[in-house]
């Protein structure tokens, strides 16, 4: 957009210079709008086929006391709303200045006590323009990425993009996940919601190993007494 945008303003300050020239310069001027007008096409179709946006999930140290933008994760399985923003992400250090990319975060901390180890996003796919979407886990201003990409993909059916991530490092309980995105502006990201898949910690595992263990000595033994009560009766 930002190259269209150039390119018109070039040709219009072209045609301004030549006005008062001969013949010569309007032909050499209408052979610079064709050349422009076929680079400006290109660009278009690029554009419409190519990636447009990118998402990413990080795993960033704990939010700072006082930081509205941190969204609590109690162990619920579904976000029912998700929203990003430029202040999101820059409330967390991303800040990739005034002349980058539009770009947006949704930030949530988890405070379940168990290790978050999926998310599935999904959004609106008309505010977007169905335009497609890319998903990756390499990382982005220098915080690595926690979840790996499983699919990212619109469903016109739903006329939703549903994208998922899982595996990985995952997010541990006191630490934060941040959906980060690139590459259109983070308004248009309409309609959020997800689902989240977690796994106990090991000190939750631990404790229900050793709950299922007691109950199934205590069993035993019960099943034991009985067997040889009923055979002393029986003598």
């Amino acid at each position: 957009m930002y190259r269209h945008n150039f390119l018109i303003q070039a040709v219009i300050a072209d045609r301004h210079l030549s006005i008062s020239g001969g013949i010569q310069k309007m032909k050499h001027l209408l052979r610079v709008l064709f050349v422009l007008a076929l680079l400006c096409g290109g660009s278009s179709l690029a554009h419409a086929n190519g990636v447009d946006f990118r998402m990413t999930v990080l795993d960033p140290p704990s939010c700072e006391q006082g930081n509205t933008f941190c969204q609590e994760f109690d162990g619920a399985d579904t976000l029912p709303s998700v929203s990003l923003s430029t202040a999101a992400c820059n409330s967390v250090g991303i800040n990739l200045g005034p002349n980058a990319t539009p770009y947006g975060c949704f930030v949530l901390s988890n405070f379940s006590g168990e290790t978050i180890d999926s998310l599935t996003l999904h959004f609106l796919l008309g505010p977007l323009g169905n335009q497609d979407a890319s998903c990756d886990s390499q990382g982005q201003s220098g915080i690595p990425s926690a979840l790996n990409v499983v699919s990212c993909t619109n469903n016109e059916q739903t006329g939703f993009y549903d994208l998922v991530f899982g595996g990985g490092a995952g997010v541990p309980t006191g630490q934060n996940l941040i959906v980060f995105e690139q590459g259109a502006d983070p308004n248009l990201f309409q309609g959020g919601n997800g689902t989240v898949g977690v796994t106990p910690e090991p000190d939750s595992l631990l404790l229900f190993s050793t709950g299922v263990m007691m109950a199934g000595l205590y069993m035993s033994r019960r099943i034991w007494t009985t067997f040889r009560k009923t055979a002393d009766d029986n003598r």
